[in-house]
């Protein structure tokens, strides 16, 4: 097995490792996308829970909506938090998608330069081999 072979098997390994990173990538921005838009409802529920004004209401019901905006702002908080999380995964699946390109793109340069230095020493082992022209 030659180095160039070698190394042209490790380049395909790395780009194997690329695709998962940008599989990776791809879920960890579709997941954050979505916490997101979670986040963003609930806030604005908050909200417009906030803003209504209700007529005259029984105890028990002014109770109760004031219960239900209390789950809806816990929700909103551990949304928000959940949000944050997922922006840290988000930007290690960047990093570790840009560190594997980084290797894939290296590998795939010094397998290149094995091929040209072994076709190179080919050639030359060949331009060796011919006899050499005689003069009479």
């Amino acid at each position: 097995m030659t180095k160039s072979h070698l190394l042209s098997l490790m380049s395909r390994r790395e780009t194997v490792r690329l695709m998962k990173a940008q599989g990776a990538l791809r879920e960890a921005r579709d997941r954050h996308a979505e916490a997101e838009q979670i986040s963003e409802r609930l806030a604005q529920m908050l909200e417009s829970r906030r803003d209504a004004a209700p007529g005259p209401l029984a105890a028990a019901d002014l109770f109760r909506a004031h219960r239900l905006t209390l789950q809806v702002a816990e929700q909103a908080e551990r949304s928000a938090a959940r949000t944050a999380e997922l922006s840290s995964a988000l930007i290690a699946a960047q990093a570790e998608m840009a560190r594997q390109d980084h290797r894939t793109r290296l590998m795939q340069e010094t397998a290149a330069t094995a091929r040209a230095a072994e076709a190179e020493e080919r050639l030359a082992r060949a331009e060796a081999a011919r006899p050499a022209l005689r003069r009479g």
